[in-house]
């Protein structure tokens, strides 16, 4: 059953906090290990494992498979913008002020926006198979958000960014605390993200 956007956002709020209200062990290791670089790949991990399909929030175990999921979701990441980048670089190799210059700027900038939301439901792909190569399967991919519908699917990514902003930009305006609260909402913008793009993908 499609879950309508307010839905999506009222679930996966519930699910990240049932995930980490009185688990505060998990909280802990989760702002832990988002926060240190390499390391932050055990959260990608993590999130790899709620891409799966959890019903209620994982527990943090196999550290060390966490990982290993968490380098393959980067880099499904990466692949995708592989060309986008290169059309970037041309632009930029070619300069700005020419015809061709911008027309590879113009190009770029759609297919980072096309491919971009590509690899988020790649990356879900992979999760769900634990095939490296799935993430990659473009036409799996594309029928996937073709099902989910295409404005659908930019409506709740353009909804999930503003939800995340509006929480950041609150907590900004608090003095000194504001930072640390910052980093205390990490794990739960973490479940959120997990949740949220997951249910896009499932029930679509």
């Amino acid at each position: 059953m499609t879950l309508s956007i307010g839905e999506n956002v009222t679930e996966s709020f519930e699910f990240a906090k049932d995930g980490l209200v009185d688990h505060w062990v998990r909280w802990i290791i989760l702002l832990v290990i988002t926060c240190i670089p390499i390391v932050n790949f055990i959260s990608s991990g993590y999130l790899v494992k709620i891409y799966k399909g959890a019903s209620v929030a994982p527990e943090l175990e196999d550290y060390v498979g966490m990982f290993i999921d968490g380098i393959k979701l980067a880099i499904v990441g990466i692949g995708y913008m592989i060309i986008p980048l290169i059309m970037i670089f041309a632009a930029v190799f070619v300069g700005f002020t020419g015809t061709l210059g911008m027309l590879l700027m113009l190009i770029g900038g759609m297919l980072v926006i096309i491919f971009g939301l590509a690899a988020m439901i790649g990356g879900i792909r992979f999760a769900k198979t634990d095939q490296l190569g799935e993430g990659f399967n473009f036409g799996a991919v594309f029928a996937t958000i073709s099902e989910i519908g295409w404005g659908h699917y930019i409506l709740s990514y353009i909804v999930f960014i503003i939800v995340v902003c509006i929480i950041v930009a609150i907590l900004s305006l608090i003095p000194i605390i504001g930072q640390v609260l910052l980093l205390i909402i990490m794990p739960v913008i973490l479940l959120l993200q997990g949740k949220f793009f997951e249910n896009l993908y499932s029930r679509a």
